[in-house]
């Protein structure tokens, strides 16, 4: 029987859990009783910075600004996953990472399946400018490369 490295299990552990708390918080933001913005109030222009200070300050006047609108954000790829349950649909899962003062954001982005051809250009460690819907700071999904 191979025996398992503990350092190695703990991070995989943390990980799982991060991202079980992390699809929980976008399972819970996706209830059926709330409506997407009108089409004309669909982008309003912000920095990632903006959104996760806003989201940091006060998570419910947050969602009200931000929310299921579409912005642009430059972050640099921490992992990428293209199975799991983030991903039913196909595409990938990217962990990003983006520096904010003194503290490095984590956060994820999700990427359907059309944009496969375009994500087999790009590897961890690269920095990526990315459109993408918002429904926390730590959570975006139908995300495009912007080239």
């Amino acid at each position: 029987m191979k025996k398992t490295n503990p350092a190695k299990q703990k991070k995989m552990i943390i990980v799982c859990t991060i991202l079980l708390i992390i699809t929980l918080a976008v399972a819970y933001s996706n209830k059926d009783d709330e409506q997407a913005p009108a089409k004309e109030d669909q982008y309003t222009p912000a920095s990632f910075e903006e959104i996760y200070n806003a989201y940091k300050d006060n998570e419910l006047v947050a969602d009200d600004l931000y929310k299921g609108r579409r912005y642009e954000v430059t972050a640099t790829i921490n992992g990428m996953e293209t199975g799991g349950l983030m991903n039913m649909t196909g595409g990938a899962t990217l962990t990003m990472e983006k520096k904010i003062g003194n503290t490095i954001v984590v956060f994820l982005a999700e990427f359907e399946r059309d944009q496969e051809e375009a994500l087999k250009n790009i590897k961890v460690g690269d920095e990526i400018t990315f459109e993408g819907t918002c429904y926390s700071a730590g959570s975006w999904s139908d995300c495009e490369l912007v080239n």
